[in-house]
């Protein structure tokens, strides 16, 4: 088959012509020409991949090689790295997987997974990400996602928003099958539909109505307050453990700026993670309700197990709220004071508005914020605003137990903070008071860590037994809470002394790994955590 010389060939003209090249290698003639196999283009058109100049093309060079194992048509450029790759995975002599190639490492693949000679999945690998779309149809949409990240995740949303596809939104979105094979069930997997569907009518207004970005805008980056929360497998609506986050933005930049949108919370469903809710963005709230929100305080008959009832009153404050939390994220230490500051004066007014049911929702919202801020000494006043709401809510104990943890964890913060501290002195008071915190509310949710740091100080002032005793008991108390796992695994740290420790995962090179393998090899174990600075 004559191939055609136009240089803006497309990806799917060419197929047949590369599967003839491939089918009859034995023939000079038959195979396409480097400039024919350069202007192969991917089905998606954001790639940034190695494309030649066309005095450099003259020098590029193309042979039948073994890559991965499989025969492919192999593209170098004139110092020898890799640009493309065109290859038979199956042996059957057709083309069936196109590479492309950055500074000599493979970022992308098309693949016709089923031999009908149409490329049915995309692929963004190494440096360029981990996105894993489908198509199924001959067109070049891509219906679903196999995996994305959530930066990716983040980043399709601004391009979607955008452009104004609805359509590319909408497939981010979790399906029911996605959600329930995550791990949610009950009214928690009801409610997470409820949001979803209402996601894509917000979406699509807000896309409409939305003037800040235009054609130029392009993501910038992923804003989050903190890494990816664990929903613990056990808790109301959760079967298995799933990994989520909350309040996620999007900063996007153009010609006429920077700006964020919110994304709000973002949960991993297998290799992908899904928005739950349609973006927003400041001063454009077009169609937007409450963002559903993983690990906000969840209240006994609430309206909403992810927040309290909507109400029309509290509006003008909580877009006020949504809009300091965006400018915080890109703050400079001064103004980050002064909207702390501000967020502080808005969830009091919030919390004296609100109804007497949502009161404890936003009760709670402001000591976490309160205590968030003092810990980083932001907000010096924080601490009495603290002891005075503890001393408000004594007689709620669910409430009063969740004040009074954070008013701990302030407390402590403030002293270490002191110039010239006693540490030993600050700490000895710490640890006094997560002991009456224990015996005052034993089963409080907060019990549980409070415990762990009890364990941590037995562990480091010798206390083996003590510690093992109190790890014991989380575990006991509280199975499913994140400090029991934690306790567990300090458990069996203690006790492995002179016993076999058996020890397999996933290393990072994804491969499986076994201690066992390295049987009669003397062994260092490290523990350590991501969050432990001396580790």
């Amino acid at each position: 088959m004559p191939i055609p010389s136009r240089p803006t060939m497309n990806v799917h003209v060419i197929i047949p012509c590369l599967a003839a090249a491939l089918a009859t290698l034995g023939s000079a003639a038959a195979a396409p020409s480097v400039e024919e196999a350069l202007a192969v283009q991917p089905k998606q058109k954001r790639v940034d991949y190695d494309r030649l100049k066309p005095d450099d093309a003259k020098s590029a060079t193309m042979s039948q090689e073994k890559e991965g194992g499989v025969s492919a048509l192999v593209v170098r450029g004139p110092g020898g790295q890799v640009l493309r790759a065109f290859a038979d995975t199956n042996g059957n002599r057709v083309v069936d997987r196109w590479s492309y190639y950055k500074d000599g490492v493979e970022v992308y693949r098309d693949i016709d997974s089923d031999h009908d000679t149409k490329v049915d999945q995309s692929r963004w690998l190494n440096s360029a990400g981990g996105r894993w779309a489908v198509y199924r149809d001959a067109n070049d949409t891509i219906d679903a996602w196999l995996a994305i990240s959530a930066e990716e995740a983040t980043a399709e949303v601004v391009d979607a928003l955008r452009d104004r596809d609805a359509a590319a939104f909408a497939r981010l979105l979790p399906t029911k099958e996605d959600l329930k094979t995550a791990g949610f069930e009950g009214e928690r997997l009801a409610e997470l539909l409820q949001h979803v569907a209402a996601a894509p009518a917000n979406f699509a207004k807000l896309a409409a109505a939305q003037k800040q970005f235009g054609p130029d805008a392009k993501w910038a980056g992923m804003l989050t307050p903190q890494p990816p929360g664990l929903v613990p497998a056990g808790s109301s609506g959760t079967e298995k453990d799933v990994q989520a986050y909350d309040n996620v933005a999007a900063l996007v930049e153009g010609k006429n700026g920077s700006g964020q949108v919110f994304i709000g919370a973002l949960v991993r469903c297998g290799d992908a993670w899904r928005p739950i809710d349609a973006p927003q963005m400041a001063g454009e709230q077009a169609g937007a309700g409450e963002s559903f929100a993983f690990f906000a305080p969840r209240i006994a008959g609430a309206a909403s197990a992810a927040g309290p009832a909507e109400d029309e009153s509290l509006k003008p404050l909580l877009t006020k709220l949504r809009d300091i939390e965006a400018r915080l994220s890109t703050a400079n230490d001064a103004a980050r004071n002064d909207l702390l500051t501000q967020q502080i004066a808005v969830l009091e007014e919030v919390r004296a508005a609100a109804a007497d049911a949502d009161k404890t929702f936003w009760t709670k919202q402001l000591a976490e914020t309160l205590a968030a801020a003092v810990q980083d000494a932001t907000v010096p006043e924080g601490l009495g605003k603290l002891e005075k709401i503890a001393a408000e809510v004594a007689g709620d104990e669910e409430t009063a137990a969740f004040v009074a943890f954070r008013l701990a964890q302030a407390r402590y913060a403030a002293g270490m903070q002191q110039s010239g501290a006693d540490v030993e002195k600050v700490q000895a008071a710490w640890i006094e008071e997560l002991g009456r915190f224990v015996e005052q509310h034993p089963r409080a949710a907060d019990a549980a860590e409070a415990m762990l740091q009890l364990g941590i100080a037995d562990e480091f002032s010798g206390r083996e037994k003590e510690a093992l005793d109190r790890y014991a008991a989380i575990i006991k108390d509280f199975p499913d809470a994140v400090p029991a796992r934690k306790a567990r695994g300090a458990a069996r740290r203690l006790e492995s002394v002179g016993k076999p420790l058996s020890l397999t995962g996933t290393a990072l090179d994804g491969k499986q790994f076994s201690l066992e393998s390295l049987r009669g090899t003397p062994v260092l174990v490290h523990y350590w955590a991501t969050w432990c600075e001396p580790c």
